[in-house]
């Protein structure tokens, strides 16, 4: 995400987070990003496999905005508090589709679930009875400039005492 996204994500935290009872485990500044596919756990021995794969989807530069809001699973039981896309969301779902075609013979299994881009806010550790509603309406009021998707990037994730921490494996660049 461009700096100006992480910058506006950090503000809109520190704008609704005051007013939570819940227990939530917010995403550090710095670490929000789109997951187009997460795949969990990885052979090392695929990696290589993997980059090889991505390197060959492609893909045109798209414009993306933020302007939704929601819940995993959903607003009855709050798991991830996350912030969705009012632009490019077909694209990304595009682009999904064509990554899970690519890492579909390596054996990587396609998801079970459907496909919804999203940015992750929070998890919500422990429901303390908010207003999940009202959160999601103050999330939604938040203003959003748009910016042009240019990049498919694999990264790896190391879970530690802090949260994760990310490294970048490989670059795939949108196509002029």
């Amino acid at each position: 995400m461009p700096q100006t996204y992480q910058q506006g994500l950090e503000r809109l935290v520190d704008r609704v987070r005051p007013g939570l009872r819940s227990r939530m485990s917010w995403t550090k500044p710095g670490n929000w990003h789109l997951t187009v596919k997460f795949l969990g756990e990885v052979d090392e021995i695929l990696v290589e496999d993997i980059k090889t794969a991505l390197s060959g989807v492609r893909f045109a530069r798209f414009a993306i905005r933020a302007g939704s809001a929601g819940y995993f699973p959903n607003i009855r039981r709050p798991r991830v508090l996350w912030v969705g896309l009012s632009q490019g969301a077909d694209q990304c779902s595009e682009l999904f589709v064509s990554v899970e075609q690519a890492l579909e013979p390596l054996g990587i299994e396609p998801d079970d679930h459907p496909f919804r881009s999203h940015l992750t806010l929070a998890r919500i550790r422990q429901n303390k009875g908010d207003d999940w509603e009202e959160l999601l309406k103050s999330i939604r009021s938040q203003p959003w400039g748009e910016f042009v998707c240019d990049e498919l990037v694999l990264w790896k994730s190391d879970l530690g005492p802090h949260g994760p921490t990310y490294a970048r494996l490989m670059t795939r660049k949108a196509e002029s």
